[in-house]
Order: structure tokens, then C-alpha cells, then sequence
């Protein structure tokens, strides 16, 4: 056969193939984020609170949104997908709740453009945030406080909420740990006034 009728032939053989491979093409990815969300305010914080990085499970560290985790397997929405890295969303989120909530003081995120000298610090660490076997939504985190100046851990508490996923609905699942996420800025902003109250700055004795 000349090489020019075999190229066509190859061509035309291809051709189903390549069509079928572009029908295949997913559909663009549906974004989600961590919303912010307004808790009752309170007084008696320190002027400046730092949260620093949170940290989370390695199996939370992923672009797809956890479907549900039951016995030793996580179910993935492949298509349902972070806007940007799941802890930086968290501390974000603990930032402008924990500013709706400490009146008078100036709350900042770790790692960010604006360095300040904090009078506290809080640390977080999540040890779970997805649904239950039963469609419960689990959020459960370690939060410590420790003085910004000199680093002394002031205290830790563990921290555990819970409320119906929302599931099938990967909208609703983002709400429900949202407004968890807000419910945990509730206990640590009174945990911030209680820290900040037992454990007050040193008075310098310097003349």
C-alpha cells in the first residue's frame, strides 16, 4: 500500500478513538471553601492573638472532599474538590471567626503577609473532621494556648462537635463543617479569655 493510503487508513482507524477519549473528558471540578461564620462576642482577650498553623490528618490533606469514613476506608468526592489546601481554609476561617468574637483584639494567621509581636498564641490540631458511618459529621481537635512572648504553654483542652453531614449534598457537608468549625471558634475564644485572665503579662519592674 503507498504511504499516503496507508496514513489514511490509520488515520480513519484512529479516528473513533480519539472521539472517544474527548467524550470521556470530565466536567470541570466543583470548587468548595470553609466559610466564616459569626458567634456572640465577648470581652476580657488580650490586644493581639495569634493562630498559628493548623494541623491536620494526612488523609484530610487532600484536594477531594472526604464522602465518608467507616471502618478502615475513605470514600473520596473525586469531583468534589478544595478551592485551596484544607488547613490553610481552617485557619482562615478561625481568624475572622475568632475576630467576630474577641472584642477589642486583633486576631492574624500564622505565615501571612503582617508580623506582630502576639500576647497569645493558638495552636490547633485536628484529629478528625468527616461523616461518620451513621452521617455524622465528627469534628474532634486539640487546641493549646501558650504566651507569645515567652512560649509557656498556658494550657491544651480537646475539643469534640458533632451534627448531621447533610450528606448527599457535597454543599450542604461544606456548611455542616463550617458551622461546626464555628461552634469550636466559640469554645477557644472563651478558652483565649480565660488563659489571658489566669495567666496576665508579666509588669515589668525596670525603672
Amino acid at each position: 500500500m503507498p504511504p499516503r493510503r496507508q496514513f489514511l487508513s490509520l488515520l480513519i482507524a484512529a479516528g473513533p478513538v480519539a472521539l472517544g477519549l474527548s467524550g470521556c473528558a470530565s466536567a470541570d471540578p466543583n470548587l468548595y471553601r470553609i466559610g466564616a461564620v459569626t458567634g456572640g462576642a465577648i470581652t476580657g482577650a488580650p490586644p493581639q492573638i495569634e493562630v498559628r498553623t493548623i494541623s491536620i490528618p494526612g488523609y484530610l490533606d487532600r484536594t477531594g472532599i472526604v464522602k465518608k469514613a467507616q471502618d478502615y476506608k475513605i470514600d473520596i468526592h473525586s469531583n468534589d474538590i478544595w478551592a485551596e489546601p484544607l488547613a490553610d481554609m481552617l485557619q482562615a476561617a478561625m481568624v475572622q471567626d475568632l475576630t467576630t468574637r474577641l472584642t477589642g483584639a486583633t486576631v492574624i494567621g500564622a505565615g501571612g503577609s503582617i508580623g506582630a509581636n502576639a500576647d497569645l498564641l493558638v495552636e490547633i490540631n485536628v484529629l478528625r473532621f468527616d461523616p461518620d458511618t451513621n452521617g455524622q459529621m465528627i469534628l474532634q481537635l486539640q487546641v493549646g494556648i501558650r504566651d507569645g512572648q515567652t512560649m509557656t504553654l498556658l494550657g491544651t483542652r480537646t475539643i469534640q462537635h458533632q451534627a448531621p453531614a447533610g450528606e448527599p449534598l457535597v454543599a450542604s457537608i461544606v456548611s455542616t463543617m463550617s458551622a461546626l468549625w464555628g461552634q469550636a471558634a466559640d469554645d477557644i475564644a472563651a478558652f483565649v479569655v480565660q488563659s489571658w485572665a489566669t495567666h496576665p503579662p508579666a509588669v515589668s519592674t525596670a525603672g
